[in-house]
């Protein structure tokens, strides 16, 4: 705690704090807990709420998830997290413990979790942190799946990312969607008096001052904060899930909270507004701890619910019946404090206000746009077949395969369109033919050089991928990974990514509903700062009005079939994987988006796609064209012919043709008596036709010619090249 903190506390309560309180008060009041840093920048958000986007708001920002009305009765509960500082000291349990914190989130609102997303972000593995970056791979992704598969919630999407900023801080992001009647939906908090408190779940010495350590740089004793890492219990997790979902059908359950950062602690003082009296004596323990280590403990699998009085009895069989620990250990009061005894002494008596309404940080801030435009007389024309197959190998474009095949994605058979493509696609049987579709999105070193367009782009880039296959995006959530805002050049970054995600979420007609924010993602070594590229990773939930209809489910391409891309290419190479893989360079302009341009392109593609005129469709972003045009062909196993010579109308040279990274293209594979109608809806170019088993493309007279099986080995065999599996 800072001793000005500690001081303005003081002077507060009139008296000195004690050990417990003072432990409460530095999980409370931590960036963590209280968004000290990003609660006056995050108050930005609110002009994507609005009349054309709040009507199926059913709960929005401020609960443990969101609530978003899909269709009658029928709601979805939306929750984003991060867990990247445990993740980086013990990836496996950091990773595990993430995903059951989200899914807690969701379950809090009385809904059953039913999809999982993972954003990642790792180190270069092929640089000198390499060995340690496919340790934390193997960790992050091994937690992940096992606690995810256990617990039989299927992980459907999500993304990774490689950057040498990540060498010291990986991060590790969870999307967690559940599902909910309206009339069943359960609030995390309560204002009134009466009600009884039962705390389900034991409670243990690990994950003490988890919420603290997430909130202070990493450095090279950072090994010794391994105690603040928590242990997951995936088999616990799930019969909590069957378990709380069962109390919830009782009617008797009023408030429920998850049991996460700052622990008990944290439940009671953010549930109970009208405050509360626990008997600590009562918290059912798995070893001797003291007050003070129950009252901040981040132990896993634990819940807090407020239920009527007459009701405890009744409540606690159930999760008897699951064998799941579950006890009274107080009950809500109107004196808006929260008092704790011990064998009979008030060991915390503390007003919660105070305690939940830390003061707010103004930070100084800095500019620090690193975008520059390139000489492309320094940037030398390469042979393009080669440049294209090294492109697909590399980090961040080769195929994820490798670390989905560990995810159970099929559990609870809604799966439609699995990972590997743009955007993950559930169905929702009480809806069918209706889905969701679910994407992520972020491109950091775009985020880097321009933090305010970087973020932009992501957020269309999340529309795009929604596109393809029909969706329309109706909520948004965002996890804000950063630096150490103490300095203004991490701070301006912040407060710029987050303009950015609100400008493009009101022009989209997105609601921001939730998310997180993760600061500190800093690491010092011999005095030496390493932080993350500014890292705002978002997750867009769309809705689908029928499943079927999507390209590639019972519509595909077939060999003649037009190829159409629907917006131009420009001379946008800044932070392009091509220059980064190719040249080693970042320079140049980062891709502009036209956000009204865009809008009407994407919701256009989901008309033409509602109509069954679609038979593929593929977004075009990291590696631009020539990646775009190879994953079609491996996504879709066909072939394609592409003259891109009369599309070329800025002249541009080719390599910047193939590889621009140009915001708002798609490319449409469409029946031949389908183009005029399909050209008179969209603004698009004809580039080609679907083939057999080659990519074509021709440009100024150059040819490049690829075979079908020469993409997939390069795009395959990426990934097991990154873990050491293949030379």
């Amino acid at each position: 705690m800072d001793e000005r903190d500690i001081k303005y506390i003081e002077e507060k309560l009139g008296r000195k704090l004690n050990k417990i309180e003072l432990a409460m008060f530095e999980n409370l009041w931590s960036e963590h807990c209280a968004y000290r840093s990003s609660k006056k920048l995050l108050r930005i958000f609110s002009k994507t709420i609005n009349e054309k986007t709040n009507k199926d708001i059913v709960v929005g920002i401020g609960d443990d998830a969101a609530v978003i009305r899909l269709n009658k009765d029928i709601c979805l509960a939306l929750a984003m997290e991060s867990h990247n500082h445990p993740s980086y000291i013990d990836p496996y349990n950091g990773a595990a413990t993430g995903v059951g914190g989200i899914v807690r989130d969701v379950l809090s609102m009385g809904a059953r979790p039913i999809a999982l997303l993972d954003p990642l972000r790792f180190g270069n593995p092929f640089g000198e942190e390499g060995e340690k970056v496919r340790w934390l791979i193997d960790g992050v992704v091994r937690g992940i799946g096992d606690y995810g598969n256990r617990i039989g919630v299927p992980t459907v999407g999500g993304e990774v990312e490689f950057d040498d900023s990540f060498n010291f801080n990986n991060l590790v992001n969870v999307v967690c969607i559940g599902l909910v009647r309206e009339k069943e939906i359960i609030r995390g908090k309560i204002d009134k008096p009466g009600y009884s408190l039962i705390l389900v779940g034991s409670t243990g010495r690990d994950g003490i001052g988890g919420a603290s350590f997430a909130s202070k740089d990493l450095t090279e004793e950072s090994e010794e904060d391994r105690p603040s890492v928590q242990i997951g219990d995936a088999f616990t997790e799930k019969c909590l899930i069957d378990a709380i979902l069962e109390a919830v059908k009782t009617g008797k359950v009023k408030a429920m909270k998850d049991l996460g950062a700052a622990g008990l602690s944290g439940a009671s003082t953010e549930m109970c507004l009208s405050g509360c009296i626990l008997n600590l004596n009562n918290v059912i323990l798995r070893e001797p701890l003291t007050p003070y280590e129950i009252m901040i403990s981040e132990s896993q699998e634990r819940m807090l619910l407020a239920v009527e009085k007459g009701s405890e009895e009744e409540i606690i069989k159930i999760f008897e019946k699951y064998n799941l620990p579950a006890s009274v250990i107080g009950e809500t009061t109107d004196n808006k404090r929260i008092i704790a005894k011990y064998n009979g002494e008030v060991v915390v008596d503390l007003p919660i206000d105070l305690l939940t309404n830390a003061p707010l940080y103004d930070r100084e801030e800095k500019a620090d746009i690193r975008e520059k435009i390139d000489d492309k007389n320094k940037i030398p024309l390469v042979d393009l077949k080669d440049a294209i197959l090294k492109i697909l190998e590399s980090p961040n474009i080769c195929s994820r395969e490798w670390v989905y095949s560990q995810y159970d994605y099929d559990v609870q058979i809604r799966t439609v369109v699995k990972p590997g493509k743009d955007a993950a696609v559930l169905k929702i049987d009480e809806l069918y033919p209706m889905g969701i579709g679910l994407a992520t999105d972020c491109n950091s070193r775009f985020c880097k050089l321009n933090p305010y367009i970087g973020s932009v782009y992501s957020v269309s880039e999340c529309v795009r991928n929604l596109a393809t296959v029909g969706a329309k995006p109706i909520a948004m959530l965002d996890n804000l990974n950063f630096g150490n805002p103490e300095k203004p050049e991490r701070y301006w970054q912040l407060k710029k990514c987050i303009e950015g995600l609100a400008e493009a979420c009101y022009a989209f007609e997105i609601p921001v509903v939730g998310g997180n924010v993760s600061l500190y993602n800093e690491t010092i070594i011999n005095i030496k700062d390493y932080p993350i590229n500014p890292t705002p990773a978002v997750a867009i939930i769309g809705k689908i009005e029928d499943v079927e209809k999507i390209p590639g489910i019972f519509i595909k391409p077939r060999e003649g079939d037009i190829l159409i891309i629907t917006n131009e290419t420009k001379d946008e190479m800044g932070g392009s994987e091509y220059y980064k893989v190719i040249h080693n360079t970042e320079c140049g302009i980062v891709p502009r988006v036209n956000l009204r341009k865009e809008k009407q392109i994407y919701d256009k593609v989901r008309k033409l796609i509602n109509k069954s005129l679609i038979t593929g469709a593929k977004d075009c972003s990291r590696g631009g064209l020539a990646i775009a045009l190879a994953k079609f062909c491996i996504n879709y196993n066909v072939g394609l012919d592409v003259n891109l010579s009369e599309y070329n109308k800025n002249n541009l040279r080719e390599d910047i043709l193939l590889f621009s990274e140009t915001s708002g293209r798609i490319i449409l594979s469409v029946r031949p008596e389908n183009v005029e109608d399909i050209l008179k809806e969209i603004d698009g170019f004809v580039i080609g036709k679907v083939g057999k088993d080659k990519l074509n493309i021709s440009i100024n007279n150059k040819n490049i010619s690829i075979t079908l099986e020469e993409l997939k080995d390069k795009y395959y065999s990426g990934f097991p090249k990154i873990m050491g599996e293949l030379e």
